[in-house]
């Protein structure tokens, strides 16, 4: 579990404060860094203030989210029937778009204008950020009459408790590094499942030469963040991940093994979609699923569009871990926090969201609808599809062997500040054709040294 003291980036959002005073604050390695202004304008301010409902309403609760693809709209309505049937109305507040980065601006806004929202999905990272200042409502008492602490998956105690306090409802445990293949055009050129990023590229190429996109990706920095950690886990193995990119090891962030994983990341998206740019990943998980294109690197959230259209696993698409991983499950959870409330009824209606979440009907049913598995380690799996199955199954052998490992593009294993280094890097290398292996890690070295 996390100490405040222990949490090396925070967010200033401690409500009210003007528009000029919300900023964003890093604290690195305890010594706290003034980053400047949040980058909106009054206009700005108020246009995204205006968007989302106010929590005023004696009878509702406003939940402001970011699932609105196929499948995650579907497992967020599992929850808001859940939160309904309580006689509580659900005002619901979903902000899509740039993989959260909406959502976190939208948020950023409210704060500033004195007018945070009821409950928010936020990942790991931003529950440690809002807990360290001491945005949250504390959900002890819930947590400990329903015995969360021993229900839940433990890595997520991590970011869930802070200080001795519970502050967030985990909804879910994501894996990151999954590979979603059409069986049908799989079949059409006589490939198998690459075991291997030779295999992977080998099969790229004989797709592309008959005519359909190898790789479906979006334009989004995140979705190449996913591929470029699936090639260096491959390629390089977890515990260079764990030194490279979790530790920030300059050694092996400036060694052969970093730029083999650069040259085999340019390889790879070579074969994306040449028209992605600006693509949604659920656009690009719609190709995957019509044919038009033949795999995807994606979180297991595109199980949840698969699901949505009535597919099978097996049948019409195959789901496996990227090549190379084993069973390595690189994890990430959407969690829920309760932001602080001065008045007694408005955290009884937080309490009863939290309770709902956390409940074993929801967290089976909105994990079936989403494509992902609970957060919760006693759900029955028997409904379960194959590729969660499967993902059950590797969860429990990285809890035992050390392969259970947070992602960092996910905003979990990294705070903001030392995850930006990379993603700037990792999008400007994916998007530059003649940047270089070693110009790539000259400039990652560059950033971190910079913090």
């Amino acid at each position: 579990m996390k100490k405040a003291a222990d949490v090396s980036a925070r967010l200033s959002l401690r409500a009210p404060m003007s528009a000029e005073q919300g900023a964003t604050i890093m604290s690195i390695k305890g010594k706290r860094k003034y980053l400047g202004p949040v980058l909106l304008s009054a206009a700005a301010v108020a246009s995204m203030a205006i968007s989302i409902p106010a929590y005023s309403a004696e009878n509702e609760i406003e939940v402001v989210h970011q699932w609105t693809a196929a499948g995650e709209a579907a497992a967020m309505k599992v929850l808001k029937d859940a939160v309904d049937a309580q006689g509580l109305k659900w005002v619901d507040s979903p902000i899509a778009g740039a993989g959260g980065k909406n959502m976190t601006q939208a948020l950023q806004a409210r704060f500033a204008a004195g007018n945070p929202p009821a409950a928010s999905q936020m990942p790991g990272q931003f529950v440690l950020e809002y807990a360290q200042a001491g945005s949250l409502g504390d959900l002890s008492a819930t947590a400990e009459k329903e015995g969360w602490e021993k229900l839940v998956a433990p890595a997520l105690l991590d970011y869930m408790k802070v200080d001795g306090k519970i502050v967030a409802v985990p909804l879910n445990q994501r894996r990151e590094n999954m590979l979603w293949i059409n069986k049908k055009v799989l079949d059409q050129f006589g490939g198998k499942i690459p075991e291997s990023w030779d295999e992977f590229l080998t099969l790229a190429e004989r797709i592309k030469a008959g005519g359909i996109i190898p790789l479906a990706l979006g334009g989004d920095d995140w979705q190449e963040g996913e591929i470029w950690t699936d090639v260096l886990i491959g390629q390089a193995g977890v515990d260079f991940y764990k030194k490279a990119v979790m530790a920030t090891d300059r050694a092996a962030i400036k060694s052969d093994t970093m730029v083999k994983v650069f040259d085999t990341f340019r390889k790879v998206v070579a074969y994306a979609d040449p028209n992605r740019a600006g693509t949604d990943w659920a656009i690009e998980t719609g190709k995957v699923i019509k044919g038009e294109a033949a795999m995807q690197f994606q979180g297991d959230w595109a199980n949840g569009e698969f699901v949505a259209v009535n597919m099978k696993p097996g049948v019409d698409y195959l789901c496996t871990a990227a090549p190379g991983h084993d069973h390595t499950y690189v994890f990430l959870t959407d969690f829920f926090g309760m932001f602080k409330q001065p008045n007694p009824e408005a955290q009884r209606k937080q309490g009863i969201l939290a309770s709902a979440a956390m409940s074993i009907e929801v967290q089976e049913n909105l994990n079936l609808k989403g494509g992902s598995i609970p957060a919760r380690l006693d759900v029955p799996r028997d409904r379960f599809n194959d590729c969660s199955k499967q993902a059950f199954v590797d969860r429990e052998e990285g809890m035992k062997d050390g392969t259970l490992i947070p992602s960092f593009v996910e905003n979990n294993a990294l705070p903001r500040d030392i995850r930006a280094p990379y993603m700037d890097v990792i999008t400007q290398f994916a998007n530059t054709p003649d940047m270089t292996s070693q110009q790539a890690i000259d400039k990652l070295i560059e950033g971190l040294n910079s913090l």
